[in-house]
Parts: C-alpha cells; structure tokens; sequence
C-alpha cells in the first residue's frame, strides 16, 4: 500500500504490523521501524517486509560476521549433510528426487512433463500454476544454448518463465524473484558446468553480511531483483566468497567427500562422475550459504528486545 509510505512513519507503521499479527495471526510479530528503512529507500514500502532487508542496529556486522566465522567447520558440516541427501542415490518413487535426477535430465535435454510436476513442488517454486508444456521446452533448450552466460541466461529464462505463468483461480502467481529463484535452480541443474548460483531467500542473507563485513559497511547488503542489488551483483559477490571458500581447507574437504559420496551412490549408472568439480564447489556452497543465513536469522532473532506485553 503505497500511501502508507507518505502517510506514516516506520516506527508507525511497525507499530500497525505489530498489533494486526499479534491480534489476528498465528504468533506476534516483532517488527521496528528500522526495518522498513532499506525498503523505503529502494521504494519497496508497498510489499511485505523482507527479512533480509536489514540487520537491525542492535546487531554490528563484523561482530556476527565473527561469529559465523567462528562456526564455520560446523556449518560446512552441515551443508555437506544437506548436500548429500539431495545428492543422494535415484530411487524409485522418491517424493522429493535426488539432484542426480534433474542433472541427468536437465542437462542432456530429456525432461519429461513428470519430471517438472516433480521438480517444482520439491524446489517451492510452485506458488502458482504452470504451464507446463511450454516450460519444457524452455527446459530442454537450455543444455545446448550457444553463448550461454550465467547472469545474462537466468535473466532471459526468467523473463520467459513469466509468459509461461498461469494464474489460479484465486489470483496466485509469482513476483520476479520467484522466477528468478524457479530460473537459477533449472539452470543449476540444465547446466552444471556453468557458474549459476541458486537465487534462495537464505543464501542471500548469508551472502548480504559476508560482503557486508568484506566492504566494512553499517549494514547487511539487500539483494533484490528489481533493486541495486540485483541477481549480477549477487552472482559477482558469490564468486568472491566461492573462491574465498576455495582457500579454505575444511571446505575443499568437504567437496571432496561430496565427490566421493556421489560416486559411490552412482555405482551402475552409465556415468558415475555425473558432474564437474565445479558444480560440487558450487552446490555445496549454496548449502553453506543457507546454513549460514539460518544462524544469521536465528542471531538476529535472539538480539531482539522482548516484546512488551
């Protein structure tokens, strides 16, 4: 509601959120006006507010930045643990399939209709019905596009993903950074050896503070589709921190049991390396990624004051 941002101020508008969750919600909500001040500057007031907009200032960046330093080793561990069970052996009616599934599909043009009524529920990319049929093809292209580029190819597939949208009955239908989102993942998987990284809620979280801290600025970076800080400068800033990854021991490791461990559930299947070490860096850099923006959030959750009562 546009007008709400000339009419109120953040701590009024907080204090409205507040009251209306807390009276007809699940669960209070704990919302200040500090919140909604990376969405007033970037126009945004009118949509829900994004969590990963803003570190509020009762958190100090390099301080928690620290911090998740400070776990990295169990971090990777458990984004090694995440990686290998989607990672995990291709069985028969499995209701979330293993990655090695999409791969092997995406990434030599054979996706079928049931693949994709599969694959989009697992990847929550199904906020909105599909046209399916036309998606398929959009899929099965992909693999063999010439000239193909990372930053610019999930911008045009996610162009293309919204013409192929068909709205509910009830109105449902996707925002540009579910596609975007519903892009990166396909294209992840279509392209292996390309550097894709998966547009997720989470990962950018995770993403936001450590470029934060790297540039020593005041407040987490928010990525937005539509905003300064779109899917390039994402891609640019996950491919400093991959490569920072890269130097670390604990992390190479990691790759290497992943590596391991995907061979060995591929024993019979007629490629067993399935993908390049690239994608391995990559896949289980977006699970630490994720695994990061979740202590992040659950930090900046413990930091808030108690809501008076």
């Amino acid at each position: 509601m546009c007008s709400f941002g000339e009419a109120y101020t953040n701590d009024e508008i907080a204090a409205v959120t507040n009251y209306v969750t807390e009276r007809f919600g699940n669960r209070a909500s704990a919302i200040y006006g500090a919140d909604f001040e990376g969405p007033r500057e970037n126009n945004e007031v009118s949509g829900p507010v994004r969590r990963e907009r803003v570190i509020e200032d009762i958190m100090d960046i390099s301080a928690v930045a620290s911090r998740i330093r400070s776990e990295k080793v169990y971090n990777i561990r458990r984004a090694l643990s995440e990686a290998c069970y989607w990672g995990r052996s291709i069985e028969e009616n499995q209701k979330k399939p293993s990655d090695q599934r999409w791969i092997e599909n995406f990434s030599t043009g054979i996706a079928t209709i049931t693949d994709l009524k599969k694959f989009f529920p697992t990847y929550q990319i199904n906020r909105a019905s599909w046209k399916f049929d036309d998606i398929l093809g959009e899929v099965n292209r992909l693999h063999g596009e010439e000239g193909w580029t990372p930053v610019a190819g999930v911008s045009e597939l996610a162009k293309s993903l919204a013409s192929t949208l068909e709205d509910t009955a009830d109105g449902k239908s996707l925002k540009d950074g579910d596609r975007t989102s519903a892009a990166t993942k396909i294209a992840i998987f279509a392209r292996p050896a390309d550097n894709v990284f998966i547009w997720d809620r989470l990962a950018r979280v995770a993403a936001g503070l450590r470029t934060a801290d790297r540039r020593g600025l005041t407040k987490t970076v928010g990525y937005s589709v539509n905003g300064a800080y779109g899917y390039r400068e994402f891609h640019s800033d996950c491919l400093v921190e991959l490569q920072t990854e890269l130097e670390n021991d604990q992390f190479k490791k990691a790759v290497e049991d992943f590596m391991a461990f995907t061979e060995f559930t591929r024993s019979g299947r007629n490629s067993p390396g399935l993908a390049c070490r690239s994608y391995f860096e990559r896949r289980l850099f977006d699970k630490l990624l994720v695994c990061e923006g979740q202590r992040i959030e659950e930090i900046r959750e413990a930091g808030r004051p108690p809501q008076a009562v």
